[in-house]
């Protein structure tokens, strides 16, 4: 699926910091305590990269593209973007509230975050699983080839509300950090403004 291959490897760059996310969770389980840096990291990366650069484009390229076609993306993920999007945002703030005593060792702020995020993790998962199996293969065979092609140059030279390549690259390198840290596999976004693998060293 050439077309949303952009997106798609912007869904592995978000499933990386998710199970960054993941990890933060365990930790919090046998530590007694979140590392608030790391939470923080986490939070940055899920407001900036996923909400503003990635959220964006879907809904300046995607959508409009879709509507076009007569073809409803709640067909495929169930409800709208606009609602997973909503929803996504309460729960990064949920868990933003509560850093700073649940880095203390606050039971009652730690189980908050913890039930947080991994309702988070599971939201974007479903989210990113419904769109990957049906939403994109249904824009792949029903848009004509010279629309795949306009489509798919807009969405890899689209970079949201972080327009220049440098505010993109910043949120590759926060994630990598957050991989490092947590020993996380990273992924590769192909579809970066620079083209960069975010899979160096």
């Amino acid at each position: 699926m050439k077309t949303t291959s952009s997106l798609v490897s912007e869904h592995r760059l978000i499933e990386q910091v998710l199970n960054c996310l993941e990890r933060m969770v365990e930790r919090c389980a046998s530590q007694r305590r979140l590392e608030s840096t790391p939470a923080r990291d986490a939070i940055v990366f899920f407001r900036g990269f996923t909400e503003r650069c990635h959220y964006t484009k879907e809904e300046t390229e995607l959508l409009p593209t879709m509507r076009a076609m007569g073809v409803s993306p709640e067909r495929c993920l169930g409800c709208s973007m606009l609602q997973r999007r909503e929803e996504g945002r309460s729960h990064v703030d949920a868990m933003e509230t509560v850093i700073e005593p649940a880095s203390g060792g606050d039971s009652t702020a730690l189980k908050e975050f913890t039930e947080h995020a991994r309702a988070y993790i599971e939201l974007l998962l479903e989210y990113i699983a419904r769109q990957e199996d049906c939403l994109f293969p249904m824009i792949a065979q029903a848009l004509p080839e010279a629309d795949k092609t306009r489509l798919g140059t807009a969405l890899q030279t689209a970079s949201g509300d972080a327009q220049d390549e440098r505010a993109y690259n910043t949120y590759i390198d926060l994630a990598n950090r957050l991989a490092g840290h947590f020993d996380v596999p990273r992924a590769v976004i192909a579809g970066s403004p620079s083209n960069r693998s975010v899979k160096e060293n």
